[in-house]
């Protein structure tokens, strides 16, 4: 009796000690913090963001940042490799969020599991576009708002004068040159409009963390990123004793990784240096045979409880401003085509050379030959050293075993565009006309603990892999991963003409050097009201400051 190849595998890697790649962490007690670009935005907006790490001690430097709801529901999220104890990066605002306080916060992936960890929240003003006319809003209750202190008189800023027209060049005096560098470990200056309720109502807020539900081992993300998750039996969510998981990169298919589960059912994978958003397949088999599906759980830094909000009626002022984002943001859509960041595609700077079962014995392309219809054709015609027999509607698939000059008595690793499978029948229906190129074999082949006997390896002429389409075994979804380097622009001196609107709500972000006074210049927009220069930053010891000044444009 032929022996079913999943088991095959199971057998083999069950009797062998299996060793996770990923290196221990001394969870040591870093701080991060979180600086934005604006306090509010229009739905659809694009808010910039930089973290400080309080020190360099952690072996990780991947910050995660997400943005939620004020219960804690997961809105957007990114992961910035950070650089120099900074990681700077944004969040896209979904064009079809609601109007309300949102909150941003930074954490390191061993963070998941600690409990009662003090967590910052920064909160962040969206007003929907689609919205006018509000009255009330939820925002944050003052008594959970965390003080940002000054270090007055050491740090001033001094505009040329309080009152300015639109479009108008603004010079600002910084006194930096008192602040002793060794006490200020960052200082950035802004220069954006103010929203008298999100300055008067937001700010940072202390909430505690929850662990999370999954098992978080004590793993260090260097350079990529964790992606784990359970697998439970597909009639139950009861977790399989033992079980393997593959995970395939349809955009890499030279990318192959495998997890062996534990009793808890919970698996990880490092993708290492994988930028962009990119395809995940995710595939898992028991060794009796047992349905099992994968299910993921991304990386959420989940809270105690929730930053507490109260009602608060708008006045008209507030009602006037909320339109005047509002209608700017329309109005930005017709005159500014990319107002947002175009998705980024899949990279892997570190990709395999070659496929995972390293190098074919041969390779056969379908087009030099005659058409054939489907696989049973192309297997008698031009694979020599292949058998694929059907019988009472069962296949089954073997290969010579060269160096034996006899054939394996069980089945060979079979993929499709780099992704395993195990169900024949997804051969059965593809032709030369379906197929660029076939790999094979036909040998002995080892990857980590796992025992090829045979490779059988199709490449699709469409990418697109609608052929796992309606396969309940496949888990195919994007996943972000790392966001690529995008350094912050800003119009600084905006050559538009005058039919041409210009409605930013911030005009300057950067960072800045302390030991010397500095002069900074930005210009504004079209869009009167108050607008706040502020010079924010952290101390050595951890303490966040602020300091600003109030200009007006009229």
């Amino acid at each position: 009796m032929n022996m079913p190849f999943h088991k095959q595998i199971l057998i083999l890697l069950f009797s062998v000690l299996f060793l996770s790649g990923f290196a221990q962490s001394d969870n040591p007690d870093t701080e991060l913090f979180l600086f934005t670009d604006r306090e509010f935005c229009v739905s659809g907006d694009t808010v910039w963001f930089n973290v400080f790490l309080k020190n360099g001690q952690s072996k990780s430097n991947v910050v995660h940042v997400q943005l939620t709801s004020a219960g804690n529901h997961i809105i957007g999220t990114v992961m910035k490799k950070s650089s120099d104890n900074r990681a700077e990066g944004y969040i896209q605002v979904p064009d079809s969020l609601s109007s309300g306080v949102y909150f941003l916060s930074a954490f390191f992936y061993q963070h998941l599991s600690e409990e009662e960890r003090e967590v910052e929240k920064k909160s962040l003003f969206v007003y929907n576009r689609f919205q006018p006319d509000l009255t009330e809003l939820f925002i944050p209750a003052p008594e959970s708002k965390l003080k940002e202190k000054g270090i007055v008189p050491k740090l001033q800023v001094k505009p040329g004068k309080s009152k300015y027209k639109v479009r108008e060049n603004v010079s600002v005096e910084l006194s930096l040159g008192n602040i002793n560098p060794s006490e200020i470990k960052e200082v950035i200056v802004k220069a954006s409009l103010v929203d008298d309720l999100a300055r008067q109502g937001g700010g940072r807020f202390l909430t505690s963390s929850a662990a999370s539900p999954m098992v978080v081992p004590g793993f260090e993300e260097k350079d990529g990123f964790i992606l784990g998750g359970k697998v439970t039996q597909t009639d139950s969510n009861e977790s399989p004793e033992k079980a393997v998981v593959f995970l395939s990169l349809p955009e890499n298919p030279s990318f192959l990784d495998y997890y062996v589960t534990g009793d808890d059912g919970y698996f990880y994978f490092f993708l290492e240096n994988a930028v962009g958003v990119g395809e995940v397949v995710l595939q898992a088999i028991s060794e009796n045979g047992t349905e099992l599906k994968a299910n993921v759980e991304f990386s959420m830094q989940k809270i105690q409880q929730p930053v507490i909000l109260q009602k608060q009626t708008l006045n008209q002022q507030q009602i006037d401003f909320m339109n005047v984002l509002t209608g700017a943001g329309f109005i930005k859509r017709l005159f500014q085509e990319n107002y947002t960041i175009p998705p980024i595609e899949f990279s892997m700077s570190n990709g395999f050379s070659i496929p995972v079962y390293g190098h074919p014995q041969r390779t056969v392309d379908p087009d030099e030959f005659y058409e054939l219809n489907n696989f049973r054709e192309i297997s008698r015609e031009l694979l020599p050293g292949l058998q694929y027999r059907t019988k009472r509607g069962s296949t089954t698939i073997r290969m010579l075993n060269l160096n034996e000059n006899a054939y394996f008595e069980t089945e060979p690793f079979k993929l499709i565009n780099g992704v395993p499978v195990f169900k024949n029948r997804l051969f059965a229906s593809l032709g030369s006309s379906d197929i660029d190129q076939i790999e094979y074999a036909m040998e002995d082949r080892l990857f980590g603990d796992l025992r090829f006997t045979g490779i059988l390896a199709l490449y699709l002429k469409d990418n697109s892999n609608r052929w796992m389409a309606n396969q309940p075994d496949f888990k195919q979804f994007s996943v972000p991963l790392l966001q690529p380097e995008k350094k912050y622009e800003i119009r600084l001196n905006p050559e538009l003409k005058e039919n041409i609107p210009d409605l930013r709500t911030v005009y300057l972000w950067q960072i800045m050097k302390t030991g010397e006074d500095q002069k900074i210049d930005f210009f504004l927009s079209d869009i009167k009201g108050k607008v706040e220069i502020a010079v924010e930053g952290v101390t050595q010891n951890g303490q966040i400051f602020k300091h600003s000044e109030i200009i007006e444009v009229k």
